[in-house]
């Protein structure tokens, strides 16, 4: 027995060695091949245990043939074990004798549990290990013995059985993790070595291949190895920098910061990257950027890493972009230049075009010649918004525009959008509409001037485009939305305004919100424009942290929108920020600096039919000496002039003792730049008018600073009773005829008081105050366009006192119901023939 077994470690150290040359010394052969080899040379071992079995007692012995097939199947794979079990099984089929059917059997078993058991240990992804081969053997050995059944008699099988069961029990998977075991450490052996290879594999194609170049350093800071790229990128060969010190290659500006960078690199640091020069093997030195990381090599030492790419393009790129940036730069300077001296150079002769219209209109005209300087005043006053438009465009674009954010009452913002576009909608017939939402807070914190400005952008788009039906401005808190801000954390608030006009073809649709586009081509021959109003509100609400956008159904109309965080705020209260007095208004002796002689005409006019006395001064250095020279109460200083501009002369003023020093100096400018409008303040000025000069604003700048009060504000702290409102204001009514023509006056005429009689039946029905003040609100407006005077103080003080809810609050709803009656009766009386018939004259025409 124990020859018997050294004859069998003999044939298992021929099949590990078998095994081994296979796999290790096959590399020329293909897959197939080498199990082909496998099989062969494991089915030549199973006749060699079958010539030279391990002998049990007399006349019984086995054989390895079944680990055998087994292992070859497990190891091999299914041809391998297919031709080992072919060639086994033939040997004993050609033996032949009683046992042959089960010795055939036994080695056919043995290859499907083989292909069965490999199949289980693939599915299980885990690797096999000593305990998956002893577990095999031991099914070998019942599938060994479940042969048995084939031998000739029962009583033969069971005496085989007996003698049998316990050696092959043993031997079997003792044999099976015995040689399986070998082989299994071959195998591992062999896929290390494969792992190895391809991992160096992959590291030399990586290294040889790589555009980056590759230098490992040692601690001394030599060079231990350096990728083939070298020759690409500094011209060396790697043999030439091998063992030497790289820091020789630095640019000597670069090589304390590269020194200082290495030096600083120790085990477990992060990666670091720093930019320097090296010197090419042509001299030249070219800018790489290097990306060093500690690590250890195979004997435990330090070594650095560094992958060093080159970046003297880049930057080159840096220096250009650098270069065109400072270009830009200077070219926005000089474009903002620009801007502020075409603002001044425009905006000066409008200033003489829109004010001399407005004092012709103070003039006795007849009614073709006040419709013809109304028409002028109107589009000098198109141009200017006009301009206005470019220069927000522009100051957007240049990233110039700063927001100014402050508490203001929301609910009076959207009242007054309404009021100011109430007239135009009037004219063409509209209704316009105001829904304020039930949760929209009426203090909020923004910039007020440019929520105002896509209001009514919009809003007036919508008159614009609307040729009849209604105009609906809105607005509404959206409901569980927050936006983070500073501080906290700002409600969403969502306007809109929708019209019942033609809407927008959708072919035109994407070209909204583009600049300069205004949808139909037609559309600026017809309606005119700069067709700046919708990119401007887009980049404006943007800038607010919103955002902005549309439905249009053609034919339908049009609903626009956009929604802004608006943090609520605490009520305001009023604070004078400017100096205003308490009295009676009264006349100021005023200085004029302007150069440019029709602005002085305007100007001065202006003032003197307001009870001023104006001296002008044609610069600024005529300003200095006038103001030295006499007493005046207020100076009123053009920014632009010869000799000495607006800004020296006010240094030269404020430099003056005592009250020539202190005196309010109110800047004319047609510079509309927030930056330039902020110049004015810091150099002294108290308060500034943008030209073109709109007399009420010049007029309520000038009494503000001369402290005074509204005529009939001052007659009520003096105790003196005013004289009683007159219902209609004919002057107002026949400028207005004048404007609007004897066709459209009518029709005009009447839609404004079936406006007032709905208003008014609102008030009436109103179960709240504040309700009622709305209305109150937009029949201050209403009135005033018609010259209702009467009314539209009433209207006014109810709206005070329904905003304060004053008990007087009822008796002033019957006086402003009485009010419209009147109103409405002197209206009729005030047209030829009546309402009616103009309007069916005018249709007939």
């Amino acid at each position: 027995m124990a020859y018997d077994l050294a004859e069998n470690i003999a044939a298992s150290a021929f099949v590990v060695l078998a095994y081994t040359f296979i796999i290790r010394r096959s590399d020329g052969w293909g897959r197939r091949i080498r199990q082909g080899m496998f099989g062969l040379f494991m089915g030549l071992t199973v006749i060699f245990t079958m010539v030279h079995p391990i002998h049990i007692q007399p006349g019984v012995f086995i054989d390895a043939r079944s680990p055998l097939v087994g292992l070859t199947t497990l190891f091999g794979g299914p041809l391998a074990g297919l031709l080992a079990a072919l060639v086994g099984g033939g040997y004993r089929g050609w033996l032949g004798g009683i046992g042959m059917p089960a010795g055939v059997m036994n080695v056919t078993l043995s290859l499907l549990v083989g292909i069965a058991f490999a199949r289980w240990i693939e599915r299980r992804t885990t690797p096999m290990r000593a305990v998956d081969l002893l577990i095999f053997g031991f099914l070998l050995s019942v599938v060994t013995l479940s042969t048995l059944v084939l031998l000739p008699s029962w009583d033969l099988a069971l005496e085989v059985l007996t003698k049998t069961a316990l050696p092959l029990q043993i031997t079997i998977p003792i044999g099976t993790l015995f040689l399986g075991g070998l082989l299994l450490r071959e195998q591992r052996q062999r896929d290390a070595e494969l792992l190895v290879a391809e991992s160096e594999s992959r590291y030399r194609l990586l290294a040889d291949n790589v555009t980056d170049l590759i230098l490992v350093m040692r601690a001394d800071r030599t060079v231990a190895y350096v990728s083939p790229s070298v020759r690409e990128i500094l011209g060396y060969d790697p043999d030439e920098l091998i063992n030497r010190l790289p820091l020789g290659f630095v640019h000597p500006d670069d090589q304390q910061h590269a020194f200082s960078a290495f030096s600083g690199m120790q085990a477990g640091a992060p990666a670091l990257t720093i930019t320097h020069r090296l010197l090419h093997k042509d001299g030249r030195y070219l800018w790489v950027e290097s990306s060093m990381r500690p690590a250890r090599n195979d004997d435990g030492g330090f070594n650095v890493v560094a992958a060093i790419r080159d970046v003297t393009e880049r930057k080159r790129y840096e220096a250009q972009l650098h270069d065109a940036r400072s270009e830009a730069e200077s070219a926005n300077r000089v474009k903002s230049e620009f801007l502020a001296a075409m603002s001044h150079e425009i905006r000066t002769p409008l200033n003489g075009v829109i004010g001399f219209a407005d004092l012709l209109l103070g003039t006795d005209l007849t009614p073709e010649q006040r419709q013809y300087v109304a028409l002028q005043r109107e589009a000098g006053r198109g141009l200017l918004a006009i301009i206005g438009d470019i220069l927000d465009y522009s100051k957007i674009e240049a990233g110039k525009l700063e927001l100014e954010e402050r508490p203001f009452d929301l609910h009076r913002l959207m009242r007054d959008c309404r009021d100011l576009m109430s007239n135009a909608a009037s004219q063409k017939g509209l209704l316009l509409q105001l829904a304020l939402g039930a949760s929209v807070p009426r203090y909020v914190r923004g910039d007020e001037a440019r929520i105002r400005q896509i209001l009514l952008n919009l809003v007036g788009n919508a008159v614009k485009f609307t040729e009849q039906g209604s105009v609906l401005l809105s607005v509404g808190q959206l409901s569980g939305e927050e936006t983070p801000v500073e501080g906290g954390a700002a409600p969403l608030m969502r306007f809109s305004v929708s019209d019942t006009g033609a809407g927008i073809p959708l072919t035109e649709q994407p070209n909204l919100f583009q600049r300069f586009s205004q949808g139909d081509r037609s559309t600026t021959r017809r309606y005119g424009g700069t067709g700046l109003g919708l990119i401007i509100s887009k980049q404006l609400s943007e800038l607010m942290g919103g955002r902005i956008g549309f439905q249009s159904s053609p034919g339908v109309g049009s609903t626009f929108w956009f929604e802004i965080p608006l943090p609520i705020a605490a009520e305001i209260r009023a604070v004078a920020e400017q100096p205003v007095a308490s009295g009676q208004a009264r006349a100021g002796r005023i200085l004029l600096a302007e150069d440019v002689p029709m602005n002085q005409i305007v100007t001065s006019s202006i003032l003197c039919k307001a009870g001023h006395t104006v001296e002008v001064a044609e610069d600024g250095l005529a300003a200095v000496e006038a103001l030295r020279a006499g007493a005046f109460d207020l100076v009123l200083m053009d920014m632009q002039m010869p000799r000495m501009d607006g800004l020296q002369a006010t240094a030269e003023i404020r430099r003056m003792p005592g009250q020539r020093g202190s005196i309010p100096i109110i800047a004319l400018t047609a510079n509309a730049l927030a930056d330039q409008l902020q110049r004015c303040l810091d150099a002294g000025m108290n308060d500034h008018v943008t030209k073109p000069i709109d007399r009420d604003t010049l007029l309520s700048a000038v009494d503000r600073w001369l402290g005074a009060e509204p005529e009939a504000q001052a007659a009520v702290l003096a105790g003196v009773e005013t004289p009683a409102d007159p219902v209609l204001n004919r002057a107002k009514l026949d400028t207005l005829a004048e404007t609007l023509g004897p066709e459209a006056m009518p029709r005009f005429i009447i839609g404004t008081m079936s406006e007032l009689a709905l208003r008014i039946d609102r008030i009436l029905e109103a179960e709240r105050l504040k309700d009622a003040g709305f209305d109150a609100h937009a029949m201050v407006s209403l009135a005033g366009n018609l010259g209702l005077v009467e009314l539209s103080r009433l209207a006014r003080s109810l709206q005070h006192a329904c905003e304060q809810e004053r008990p007087d609050a009822l008796a002033l709803k019957e006086q402003v119901r009485e009010a419209v009656n009147r109103a409405s009766n002197a209206l009729h009386g005030a047209v030829p023939g009546g309402l009616e018939t103009a309007v069916a004259q005018g249709t007939d025409a």
